[in-house]
């Protein structure tokens, strides 16, 4: 696989005279999950998470002592991955650093911690960009994923530097390990953000295969790295709502908003969540801080849907229509759309809209149903 490098040797400095700030103290997410519902099970530690196979970490040693005298010690990180993962394999599961070695295979986390556990080995500092990359979106389980991916940036070896000054730019190498056209920069990441999305993204797979306990665990330990995250009080409030908790969801969303950590999707949740108590005021309220938010498109398929239950077709196909532009990659948005298109009495796109949607849609269950439509269509003829 072919990475895309970018070599940083620009430095800048300033005095050191910025004042402190100190955060007002925020209720903690620990402080508001329901324990007595869940059992604590082991989990990666963070040690574990990083180490590399003795033969390995040795292999990259000699590699790197027979490089270091020519080459910055982060350009020899980069040419050693490049030379050593060229047959590495994308693979959507979070991984360790010895997982992704043996199986040659994973997904941008995983290459983060790969290259943190080099980064370690000879002693360099990093940081991370997180980046948001087509297929964004997708649904499993009735959770919405967003496919944010991470880069790596390795600093080169610090540089003696008078008192009194820093540098706001280091040297280093900046390592994008899928760089698409689709990407775009989403802002900074930090190594407990890199730990805590590790955390996440397996508790996020623990919740949807229903193992409860496994994501109790992850999310507790996700918190111990970003305490203030919107998307784990989101995860956690969905973990309580799935064991049928909805107080103490509730609770977790709502101290969420108190706490300014927002995100769509927990308020998307939040406001399912709301439904589902029958509060209507806080379907309302949380109805009018989505109305200028940006959607994403499982948010539009739902607006669309409600749309369609009304009888306001029109606006039902604009609200397709807006999410296919997002994300032409799901299928369950041309299956609504062609229902839309049926409703006017246009067949010829029905079908060609029914068609596009089993083009695109992987799930076998779903490919039946959309098949028998465009059967049942093509019959009425």
């Amino acid at each position: 696989m072919k990475f895309l490098i970018l070599i940083f040797c620009l430095f800048l400095t300033a005095c050191k005279n910025a004042p402190t700030i100190t955060p007002a103290e925020k209720v903690q997410l620990s402080s508001l999950i329901n324990h007595s519902l869940f059992e604590r099970l082991d989990i990666p530690t963070e040690q574990s998470i990083f180490e590399l196979p003795q033969a390995e970490k040795q292999k990259f040693l000699t590699y790197a002592n027979e490089n270091l005298a020519d080459t910055r010690a982060d350009q020899v990180i980069f040419n050693y991955l490049e030379s050593q993962l060229e047959n590495f394999q994308y693979h959507g599961d979070t991984l360790t650093s010895k997982q992704a070695l043996k199986l040659s295979q994973g997904n941008c986390i995983s290459l983060a911690v790969l290259t943190q556990s080099y980064a370690q080995t000879l002693g360099l500092d990093t940081s991370f960009q997180e980046m948001t990359s087509e297929p964004v979106y997708a649904k499993e389980s009735n959770i919405v994923y967003v496919a944010n991916h991470f880069r790596t940036k390795i600093y080169a070896p610090k540089v003696k530097k008078e008192d009194n000054y820093i540098e706001f730019i280091r040297a280093g190498t900046l390592i994008d390990y899928f760089p698409t056209q689709g990407s775009t920069y989403s802002g900074s990441a930090t190594y407990n953000d890199l730990l805590a999305k590790f955390y996440s993204n397996l508790a996020a797979n623990a919740l949807a295969e229903k193992q409860f306990n496994t994501a109790y665990s992850l999310i507790l330990q996700a918190n111990k790295f970003t305490p203030n995250d919107a998307e784990l009080f989101n995860i956690a409030g969905i973990l309580h709502r799935r064991v049928g908790d909805l107080l103490s969801a509730k609770n977790i969303y709502q101290t969420a908003l108190s706490n300014n950590e927002i995100s769509i999707n927990l308020i998307s949740n939040y406001q399912l969540l709301a439904k589902e108590l029958g509060d209507k005021e806080l379907v309302k309220e949380l109805t009018s801080q989505l109305v200028n938010k940006e959607k994403d498109p499982y948010e539009l398929l739902v607006i669309a849907k409600n749309n369609l239950q009304a009888g306001h077709v029109h606006q039902a196909k604009t609200h397709l229509e807006q999410a296919i532009t997002k994300a032409p990659y799901i299928a369950e948005l041309y299956l609504e759309l062609a229902k839309v298109r049926y409703q006017q009495g246009n067949t010829k796109q029905t079908q060609a809209l029914l068609e596009k949607a089993i083009e695109l849609e992987r799930d076998n269950q779903k490919l039946d149903v959309y098949q028998a439509k465009l059967l049942s269509l093509q019959t009425d003829k």
